[in-house]
């Protein structure tokens, strides 16, 4: 295998990797950090073709410094096309369809994953998509990415949606190789990942459960070749290292192991910008309890630490216990996100 080196995306994770995390890391990690960041979805209707708050999440003017991607929940070329015209204004040239949220809430409207029932009604949306001229080269010139999954209950449900995604011209195909049901438990199917692989020309992107660099090593084994791109998401939220170390590792270079002052410096300037701009105590711990249950796993002999996090009920007990965890606990070797350590309650 040559050694050349994929584009790495950092994945949108909702009420994680928000525009303040990814400034924080954007900055922290800027010898390091992905190619882009994806940021978590927004659903535009024909009244309501962004709310105030989803516009501040992807505003340029609020995410300077940070390359990054919008992505859409739709399954209308109508309300898909009206948010992408918010975009484009804002000076947007790509934007990403979410075709992979498992959330039931989600898929019972049949968006993201549920959109994936009906590869007739797919079809007929990237026709009205690309059939508008803000997606014609000679038009607006904005091009589309895709993030999927294999379909609703089973993975054979991809052999008839892949052949609609190989009709059009999208910009990106980005795989989590996962059924619907399966939300993010069991292994990935990454048979489909290769087979996605060799009957597809548009670029693919790998993605799901790439926590290490042994993940990335055995992923690229299992193609033959380097991929095209590299998504990560709570492996690069657990270990904001992760991505220098893919970029080491196919360029052939030698691996900087995972720097615990690296994490802790992560940890202490997102606590700083939680402490600045969140209203009152419990939600700033419930913020760093939702990223401690990341970083603990990386740690050796930490479980009376994770007891004492997740029982802190005030910021100053909060700290201390971070404070001994950082000081008594060595990270593990290739550490990475294994699991959800539940923080909160």
């Amino acid at each position: 295998m040559t050694n050349t080196t994929p584009k790495f995306y950092f994945a949108p994770l909702e009420g994680v990797t928000d525009r303040f995390l990814r400034a924080i890391h954007a900055k922290l990690f800027s010898d390091s950090a992905p190619d882009a960041y994806f940021a978590p979805f927004f659903t535009p209707t024909i009244d309501s073709p962004i709310t105030d708050r989803d516009r501040a999440a992807v505003l340029p003017a609020n995410n300077a410094g940070v390359p990054l991607i919008p992505q859409i929940m739709s399954n209308t070329p109508e309300t898909f096309l009206c948010g992408a015209r918010e975009l484009y204004d804002m000076g947007y040239r790509t934007v990403n369809l979410n075709l992979g949220c498992p959330s039931g809430t989600v898929t019972a409207r049949g968006r993201g994953a549920g959109f994936l029932s009906d590869p007739d009604a797919l079809d007929r949306f990237f026709d009205g998509v690309f059939s508008d001229l803000l997606f014609s080269p000679h038009g607006g010139g904005m091009t589309l990415s895709v993030k999927t999954r294999l379909g609703v209950f089973s993975p054979d449900e991809f052999h008839d949606i892949l052949p609609v995604y190989n009709c059009y011209p999208i910009h990106e195909l980005i795989l989590h190789p996962r059924v619907r049901k399966e939300m993010y438990k069991g292994d990935v199917h990454t048979d489909m990942t290769v087979y996605t692989d060799q009957n597809t020309a548009l670029p693919l992107c790998v993605n799901g459960d790439l926590f290490t660099v042994s993940d990335l090593a055995d992923i690229s084994s299992a193609l033959g070749h380097t991929p095209h791109a590299i998504m990560l998401g709570r492996g690069a939220v657990s270990n904001p290292m992760l991505f220098a170390q893919g970029r080491a590792y196919f360029a052939g270079e030698s691996v900087p192991p995972t720097d615990k002052g690296r994490i802790y410096a992560f940890y202490e300037a997102l606590r700083e910008d939680a402490v600045s701009r969140l209203s009152g105590e419990r939600h700033v711990l419930f913020r760093m309890k939702e990223l401690f249950a990341y970083w603990i796993i990386l740690f050796a002999d930490a479980e009376s630490h994770r007891r004492r996090l997740r029982k802190a009920a005030t910021l100053a007990e909060f700290r201390t216990a971070a404070e001994s965890l950082f000081a008594d606990c060595e990270l593990y070797p290739d550490a990475g996100f294994v699991g959800n350590a539940k923080m909160n309650g």
